[in-house]
Order: structure tokens, then sequence, then C-alpha cells
């Protein structure tokens, strides 16, 4: 006897999701809140697309590891009966259907190896995070051709390219549909439920995860950047004292030292450099430290970090030891968070330094935590170096002249008596 299956399968959805499921547009874009089930939706609509007409469907996330951990692990299998299912590919992380149809699930890390693909149907999850050229130049081409269609889920990051497709499909409804909804509109969560989100979550952050609203830098981390920018120098002024922070290359990272004027508060031009020996490494820290009048130096002993301490320490360097963990790493970004917030130190005008900076955004996990990330494949060795230089600064910059001496002394004695591991 043959079974029925029922397409959605797994799968009842909500009046708003129903909404998305029977627009009859070609593109669709769907802005909605956390957790109000836009990759369960979009993945059901391609379902029930891939088993009606035969071709090749797409499904991408920004990254292929996202493709695998939240679509491939958790979803599809849930809600692919296996009697439409020919086989499937875990490593290829593609389901071939009875009927020939073919659904992949990809990341976007690398655009242009997904250069002429004919597909049918393409769903960009997360797509503020994916690069627009993905999209204009990549497979609207192959959809304008062969009549496909397209579905852009996302919650809003900012005023950027995914906020410029909303304005353009709401100036054409007759190939566009555009859904927006908030926590009021689903009504997925109790009012207790939001009050204790919004307990723990930066305001901004809360407006557009929650109520998807495009504001312009609601999830980055570092504010006012451009507001603290000096020019870079590495100018030594007599008479003045420094301190340094050292976070050391891992692998493919770079090794960065960064001074800091005690007395100003000014960060200077930063020493980035990759691909060298640890003894040449230890000799550039240990020049510049007698360069810069013996300053105390912040490193990162974390691993190979351990045993250039050692030996930084027998050579007599005042270095002090700072290991990383997810809570001490924190500690060094919210430290700098604030110190560039309230303007209290000058950072240079540097397009690497700044556009890691930039990169730093608040991230709500799936329990509703917040947490501070860089995108992955992204470098932080400027931002960490520059951590570990203005960590435990005085209060107050070190005033010239007449006190110097004195000061310099008491900070020596202050400095001496911290570690922090």
């Amino acid at each position: 006897m043959r079974k029925e299956i029922t397409i959605p399968y797994n799968y009842v959805p909500r009046e708003h999701q129903l909404e998305l499921l029977s627009a009859p547009q070609r593109f669709k874009v769907a802005v909605w809140h956390r957790r109000a089930g836009k990759s369960k939706t979009a993945l059901n609509q391609q379902i029930a697309r891939a088993l009606k007409t035969k071709g090749v469907f797409y499904y991408f996330l920004p990254t292929y590891r996202q493709s695998k951990a939240v679509m491939w692990d958790s979803l599809v299998k849930e809600h692919i009966p296996l009697e439409v299912v020919e086989k499937i590919n875990d490593s290829e992380l593609a389901v071939y259907y009875v009927n020939g149809s073919i659904q992949r699930f990809a990341g976007c890390e690398d655009i242009d190896k997904h250069r002429g693909i004919n597909t049918a149907d393409v769903v960009f999850d997360e797509y503020a995070e994916i690069s627009e050229k993905m999209w204009t130049v990549i497979i609207q081409p192959i959809l304008r051709e062969n009549k496909g269609t397209a579905t852009f889920i996302f919650t809003p990051k900012g005023l950027n390219h995914a906020w410029r497709l909303v304005q353009l499909a709401k100036e054409n409804p007759k190939e566009w549909f555009v859904s927006i909804k908030d926590v009021n509109d689903t009504k997925v969560f109790t009012g207790d439920e939001l009050n204790e989100i919004k307990r723990n979550t930066p305001i901004d952050l809360f407006e557009q995860e929650y109520y998807v609203k495009f504001i312009e830098g609601a999830g980055q981390f570092f504010k006012r950047i451009s507001n603290n920018l000096i020019e870079e120098t590495e100018r030594i002024e007599p008479g003045h004292i420094y301190q340094m922070g050292v976070d050391l290359a891992k692998y493919q990272d770079y090794t960065v030292i960064t001074l800091i004027d005690l007395n100003t508060f000014n960060v200077l031009k930063q020493e980035r450099f990759n691909q060298i020996d640890w003894n040449l490494q230890k000799a550039k820290i240990e020049a510049l430290y007698h360069k810069y009048g013996k300053p105390l130096i912040y490193l990162d002993s974390t691993g190979v970090g351990d045993p250039i301490y050692d030996d930084l320490s027998q050579r007599g360097l005042r270095v002090e030891s700072y290991k990383f963990t997810e809570q001490t790493r924190k500690d060094l970004l919210v430290n700098l968070g604030l110190k560039l917030e309230q303007g209290i130190i000058k950072i240079p005008d540097n397009e690497i330094l700044k556009s890691e900076l930039q990169s730093f955004r608040y991230e709500l996990t799936e329990t509703g935590r917040t947490k501070i990330v860089v995108p992955e494949g992204l470098k932080d060795d400027c931002c960490f170096s520059l951590c570990l230089a203005v960590w435990n600064l005085p209060m107050n910059p070190i005033p010239l002249p007449g006190s110097v001496k004195f000061l310099n002394r008491q900070y020596e004695e202050r400095a001496s008596t911290t570690s922090y591991e």
C-alpha cells in the first residue's frame, strides 16, 4: 500500500509564515525578528518547489559552517521525508530527490565558485551578512534568464545592502513580495519573555533583533571609533612614559605590538608582522622595549606565548602575562570599548585597525545571551594588541612636566604588583 506524504513535512506554518508561503511573486523578502521561523519557512517552501518542478535548488548561508550546523545538521532531515529522497550526500550537503531535483546547501565565503550554476530557485538566509555581489553579479542574471525564483530572509544589520533590497522590493510590488514582522506582529514571545530579553540586551541591538529596525551600527560593539582618530606616528616624546601591548601570532595570524603614551593617552602606530620565527619576534619586542624607555608590557601568553613570556622576563624586561580565556578576552574588549566611547584614548587612523574594530559585533545566542564576536575569517590581532596596551591604564594621563620622575616610579611600583592570568 502506497504511503501518503504531506508537504510541508513536520511543519505547520503560523499566520505570518503562511503569508510568505502563499505569496505569488517571483522574489520574496522576509525581514522577521529573531526566532520568528525564517529558516524553517524558507526551507519548507524550497522543498515543496523542488518536489513540484525538477531542477537544481540552492540554499545559501553566509558560511559553509553555518550551512552545515544551522540547516544540514538540524533542519534538513527533520523536514524532508525519506520517501521522496533518492539519496542524501553529507559531504556535498546535497539532497537528490526521486523526481530528479537536487537541493544543495552552501556558504558564500567564495562567491566566484558559484559562477555559472544553473539554479531554478535560491534562498539567501541571513542575507544581510552575505556579499551583495552574490545576488547582483552571480545569481540574479541566471534567474532573470531562466525565470527562476528567489527568497531573501534576514534580520536587519544596519543600513546596508539588505536595507537597499527592501527599498527596491517595495517599489516593485508586482515582482517582489515584502514581509516585515516584529514581535508585536507574530506574538511569538510573551511580555515577560520580552522584558527578560530586554534587560540583558543592549537597547539598539534589542530594537534591531526584535523590532526589526534598521539602525546604523546597532550591532557594532565599538562606538565612536571615528571620533577618536589621530594621525599615525612613531614619534618618541622626550620624557614621556609608555605602555606596550603584544598580541602574538597564532599560525597564519599576525604578531602586533602597540604602544600608548601614558602622558597623553595617544596610541602610536602599530607594528604588525607575520611569518618570522620566534627569536626574531622576541628581538623586535625587545628592541621596541628599549627604544621607548622600557615600558611595561602586557603580553598574550596563551599557548605559544608562555615560553616567550618566560624568555623576556628572564632577560629583565618588565612584562606581565595575560592569558586569554572567553572571560578575559571579554574583559579586554569591554575595557577598550569604554575608553573609546568615553573618548579617553586616541587611536591611529589606520585602515586595518579601523576595519578590525568595526567588525566586532554583538551577537545573540539561541538562548538570548549576548556575546561579542568578530565575523568568521576576519583578523583581530590589531584589536587585541590595542586592548592589551590600554589595559590597566592610570585613571588620568600622567602630567608633564615636574612630577614625571615621581609618577613614573609610582606607576612602575603599581604595575610590578599586577598580573592578569
